[in-house]
């Protein structure tokens, strides 16, 4: 694919990331230089990586052939916009996300993809009468599997380890291939669908999306079934 060109919306949203991590330095350095520095090459980054994702927990919107008996290697490769500094401002309510698990977040093989139900101040509610209403706390979110026909032990989500720290979440999933004929758009909230759209249009390369060029990997959790 030939280069594309970049829109304003999506150099606004770079230009925002580059001051974002700019001001981030200053509680840790005092340095003017080291915090332009830092800046100027947060801006230069791009948005967005690659991962593959395997596993039935969020089939059938990611990875539906782990549905099937005979599904041994088959995986979704994803795009991912990187989210640097997570919060209620950048991560909503409907989101598909990647993560590091809260059971294993120093395992290379702890990153999971899962969706965003509620998020900080909602209030919870559960089916079970001998568990109590509460609320999400600040800085965190409830994350599910898409997949209902799975429950916990057999998934892991926030069912299983409660709220997820907002600081936790590495990244939104954009979009999805698995084959020439079947690839596009991931359905997230329409907050993120605006923001998302100007970054898709100038860093989607289905050439490389299709090749896993500059991938990280998830096999969901690192869990059978999950």
């Amino acid at each position: 694919m030939g280069a594309k060109a970049w829109s304003l919306r999506y150099l606004v949203q770079k230009l925002q990331l580059g001051i974002e991590e700019m001001i981030g330095q200053f509680p840790t350095s005092s340095s003017a230089t080291v915090a332009l520095t830092k800046g100027i090459e947060a801006y230069r980054r791009e948005l967005t990586t690659v991962m593959y994702l395997s596993g039935a927990a969020m089939a059938p919107t990611l990875n539906p052939a782990a549905l099937s008996s005979n599904s041994t290697g088959l995986v979704d490769r994803l795009l991912v916009r990187n989210i640097p500094r997570p919060s209620h401002r950048s991560v909503f309510v409907g989101d598909v996300v990647a993560f590091n698990s809260p059971l294993s977040p120093t395992s290379e093989q702890s990153v999971m993809v899962r969706r965003v139900g509620a998020g900080p101040g909602d209030e919870m509610v559960s089916d079970d009468p001998d568990c109590s209403p509460f609320r999400i706390p600040d800085g965190h979110c409830w994350v599910l599997a898409d997949n209902e026909e799975l429950a916990p032990p057999a998934v892991i989500d926030s069912r299983s380890f409660g709220p997820l720290p907002l600081e936790s979440v590495l990244g939104r999933i954009m979009y999805f291939y698995r084959s020439q004929s079947d690839y596009g758009v991931v359905e997230n909230s329409p907050q993120a669908s605006a923001s998302d759209e100007a970054v898709l249009d100038a860093e989607l390369d289905l050439d490389k999306l299709r090749a896993g060029d500059g991938k990280s990997s998830s096999d969901d959790g690192g869990k059978p079934e999950v």
